[in-house]
């Protein structure tokens, strides 16, 4: 019981629910979405929840990495926090009520509250990553279930009144944000609240930073879709369906990455001051646990399958198992890139890192390789996708990394132990 309590009491562990939470929460709204509004209206509810996600993870990049790696207590460039998260969050929610009004899909008045939702989901987002600055982890399920929750009940009453429509799920997706957005702010430390100072913001300072990583969260999502286009292109929609599927069996390996990744920066950020070098040893501890967990759950997924499948597709078509082993194999890639790139930037090179990133692209080449020469090379093509985080990984490493830890100065202070 005592190890129990040990393992719930760590950030990572905290950090890993707090990620679990969140996608859970998006997942039940979809479901709902999917039993109430049928197969044209649940695509559309998706595109527009999935371009809100989308907005929040570029903001994500651009404010919630740089408040936590840049120091935000300087006032200069705590004004630039709040300035930059302003603007952000009012040009998105500007983008999400313009393209909900001139799409027709939703009445003038919900196209408005659209845009509403979307800025609430950035201003939420940034007080979420806020509480992972501070080291907060553990109140995160409590501002992803307030979400939830809210949601739900905004449904509910919806239900109650009418119906439910495309419309009822924007108010329920404001509604839910906004909670969660008073929550996390009730959570936070008083003395990292956001309210002020507001003048002379060191913006320059904040974009300079913030933008790379805000492109950096750009690559993945890129790569997915150029993977999609070229096995459309070539082997067609319905050769691709069992692809995605697979994709969709082996998401909570990403999540496992995703969670430990919102750990990993501010952890890092604590190292800083021992140096390169003790936070490389750190990346290089991280790099094998995640890859080993992140494998671990992936074997089970191939074990699973026969089972588990079914369940994805409603029996269907089968979920192809080559697919799901080279999907597995590239979280594990992806796990092992995580912790040298988000060192790397917190050392001040998110320039090369994004440059270096380019290495995933390569593997496009791989893919393209693989469908034109290999006949039925469609499931295996996430495999060949691998390619390109394992050399990014190593790149970053060598030429970033291992340059810092050399020539850095040793400090005479000892490295804290991974939480």
């Amino acid at each position: 019981m005592t190890g129990v309590v040990r393992l719930l009491r760590r950030p990572a562990t905290g950090a890993l629910a707090g990620q679990v939470t969140s996608a859970l929460a998006g997942f039940v709204l979809q479901v709902a979405a999917a039993r109430a509004l049928g197969a044209a209206g649940l695509a559309t509810f998706s595109l527009a929840y999935g371009a809100i996600v989308l907005a929040t993870a570029v903001c994500s990049g651009l404010v919630g990495d740089s408040l936590t790696v840049l120091d935000r207590r300087e006032p200069r460039v705590r004004a630039g926090l709040h300035v930059s998260t302003a603007l952000v969050s009012g040009a998105a929610g500007l983008a999400g009520g313009v393209l909900g009004v001139a799409t027709g899909v939703l009445p003038a008045w919900a196209g408005l509250l659209l845009g509403a939702a979307t800025a609430a989901f950035v201003l939420e987002d940034t007080l979420r990553r806020l509480l992972m600055a501070t080291g907060r982890f553990w109140s995160l399920p409590a501002v992803d279930v307030t979400s939830l929750v809210v949601a739900l009940g905004t449904l509910l009453v919806a239900a109650d009144a009418g119906g439910l429509s495309l419309s009822s799920f924007v108010v329920a997706l404001l509604a839910g944000q906004s909670a969660a957005a008073v929550v996390a702010w009730v959570l936070l430390p008083a003395a990292e609240r956001p309210r002020g100072p507001w003048r002379d913001p060191a913006l320059g300072t904040v974009f300079a930073f913030g933008s790379w990583r805000a492109a950096a969260q750009t690559v993945r999502p890129a790569l997915l879709t150029v993977l999609r286009l070229f096995v459309v292109a070539v082997a067609g929609a319905a050769a691709y369906g069992p692809l995605e599927a697979a994709r969709v069996y082996t998401a909570p390996t990403l999540v496992l990455v995703a969670g430990l990744g919102t750990f990993l920066l501010p952890y890092f950020v604590s190292l800083r001051p021992h140096g390169p070098a003790a936070g490389l040893r750190a990346a290089d501890r991280a790099a094998a646990g995640l890859a080993l967990a992140v494998g671990v759950i992936g074997l089970l997924a191939v074990v699973a399958l026969p089972w588990a499948g079914p369940l994805i597709t409603g029996g269907d078509y089968p979920v192809p198992g080559g697919a799901v082993a080279g999907w597995s194999v590239y979280a594990v890639a992806s796990a092992v890139l995580l912790p040298y790139s988000g060192l790397a930037s917190v050392h001040g090179a998110q320039r090369r890192v994004l440059v270096l990133r380019g290495f995933e692209f390569a593997s496009l080449a791989a893919v393209a390789l693989l469908l034109l020469a290999v006949d039925g090379g469609v499931p295996w093509t996430p495999l060949a996708l691998t390619l390109g985080p394992v050399l990014a990984a190593a790149a970053v490493r060598r030429s970033v990394l291992r340059p810092l830890a050399r020539s850095a100065p040793v400090p005479a202070v000892r490295a804290p132990a991974v939480a």
